[in-house]
Formats: C-alpha cells, sequence, structure tokens
C-alpha cells in the first residue's frame, strides 16, 4: 500500500514517500491499483512534517486530526500528541498504519517520531546527534529494515548534499517497488532545515 522513509540530520528532516494505493487486502499475484498519485508526506509547517505508510484510508483519517489546529502554528511534540489521541478510535485494516514525524521540536533540535498501530500508538522518538543521521522507514508488505541497512545506511557516509539524500530515498524506493507491488516510483519529497 505504500512505502515512507526519513532521515533526519542535526540541520535537516527529509521524507520521501511512494505513490500508490492498492485495495485491501491484497489476493491473487498482483495488486489492485486504486491510484498512482497518492501523497504520503506532508509538511504541516516549516518545522514539521508527517508521513504514513499502511492503512491509507486509516492514515489519512488520523491525520486529518491535525486540520482541526492551525497548522502554521502545531509543534512536533503537539503534533505527536494529536495523532496518538485520534489514532485508537480509527478502524484500520490488518495492513497496519505506521505514521513518521520529523522535525525541529520545541528546543530546536531535529528530532524524528515513529508511531503505529502494532505498538498502538506509543511514540518513539529519537534525537538526532552530531554527524550521525537518524534513518527510518515504513513498507507496507515488505520489511523495511533490511532494505535500509542494505540500501541507505551505506550510502550515508557520502553524502554531501541534500540532492545525495534524495537520490538516496529515491533508488531505495524504486528497488523496492522493483519487488513489492503496492510501491510505485511516484515520488513525493517534503524538507525541514
Amino acid at each position: 500500500m505504500s512505502a515512507i522513509l526519513a532521515v533526519c540530520g542535526e540541520a535537516f528532516c527529509a521524507m520521501v514517500s511512494d505513490g500508490r494505493l492498492v485495495e485491501e487486502p491484497i489476493t491473487g499475484a498482483a495488486p489492485n491499483i486504486l491510484s498512482e498519485d497518492v501523497p504520503k508526506v506532508r509538511k504541516l509547517n516549516r518545522n514539521v512534517l508527517v508521513g504514513f505508510a499502511g492503512d491509507t484510508l486509516a492514515a489519512v483519517q488520523i491525520i486529518h486530526a491535525l486540520d482541526e489546529y492551525d497548522t502554521r502554528y502545531l509543534t512536533l511534540e503537539k503534533a505527536v500528541k494529536v495523532l496518538c489521541q485520534r489514532a485508537p478510535s480509527v478502524k484500520v485494516q490488518p495492513v497496519g498504519v505506521r505514521l513518521l514525524v520529523g522535525g525541529r521540536n520545541r528546543k530546536g533540535q531535529f528530532v524524528l517520531t515513529t508511531l503505529g498501530s502494532a505498538e498502538q500508538y506509543i511514540p518513539q522518538t529519537q534525537p538526532a546527534r552530531a554527524g550521525a543521521y537518524l534513518i527510518e522507514g515504513a513498507c507496507s508488505h515488505t520489511e523495511i529494515a533490511p532494505w535500509l541497512e542494505r540500501e541507505v545506511k551505506p550510502q550515508a557516509a557520502q553524502w554531501r548534499s541534500l540532492d545525495d539524500v534524495a537520490h538516496t530515498l529515491d533508488g531505495c524506493i524504486g528497488k523496492l517497488a522493483g519487488q513489492d507491488h503496492s510501491v510505485n516510483t511516484h515520488y513525493f519529497r517534503e524538507l525541514v532545515m
């Protein structure tokens, strides 16, 4: 149903998603494709990004809870709190939902928070550290950790620009799309600096 990848460093947070929406549950060899251009990453304001993978309808219902606020002024912490409050009331397909919230926290530090239906939406927040990158992702029908280890983390040492980061993340989603038919290569990107 989708793939989302995020990288946070000490001076930026970037997210890249694919655009495919498929009918769940997937039956047979090929999924029933409903749309090829659904953005799964959203820039709330100059400090906060939100992205998702999994049950698109449920994820959109959860994320729309943020629109009850003036998103221009939502802090990362408040966005996470709103998502955690809304998520349990939304019915989710067995594929589940994984949300990524990244950007600057109230203290101006870059952080990345993950939460999902599999963990009862208990948020896990990691701060960016000097000289290192937070690399996180989610994919509906493919275990993402091996892809991050194999395709993204080895290239991080060679990143010299945000274009390098985007190229790596696009490449990972491209390779995922080659094996997981619930993912395509229509990329959506957002950035907070």
